[in-house]
């Protein structure tokens, strides 16, 4: 069974909860492992004394940004696909069908409901 088949028969309310949680465990895996990674990569690749950082420290900073980056990219993967699914299936439920032509034009009423503090209509905030 593939990812998406397997998240979409998830309900709606568990892949919302899920997609948050990858996305809050995105941005710490960026802040906290992957950008200290790159910067002690940058770091050791711009010293030019062999004695200070060796070719190993190196090598391995390297090895570690890429496993870091490896990491972040299935991550952003499984966030996609939930995020994707979510989409598809509010799309569905707010315009009737998977199929159906997506209009978000708003009616006269809904603009006039929107606009009814004026600003919208050419006066208000940049009158001078």
């Amino acid at each position: 069974m593939k990812l998406n088949e397997r998240i979409s028969e998830t309900p709606l309310k568990e892949r919302l909860k899920k997609a948050d949680y990858l996305a809050r465990e995105l941005s710490e895996h960026l802040t906290q492992a992957y950008l200290p990674k790159l910067s002690k990569l940058r770091v050791a690749a711009k010293e030019l004394d062999p004695d200070a950082v060796s070719d190993q420290q190196v090598l391995d900073c390297t090895l570690a940004v890429i496993q870091a980056e490896e990491f972040t990219s299935d991550l952003y993967q499984e966030l996609r696909a939930y995020l994707e699914s979510i989409k598809t299936d509010t799309q569905e439920i707010l315009f009737g069908g998977k199929n159906a032509p997506v209009d978000h034009s708003l009616s006269d009423a809904q603009l006039e409901a929107i606009d009814g503090s004026g600003l919208f209509d050419g006066s208000g905030l940049f009158d001078e």
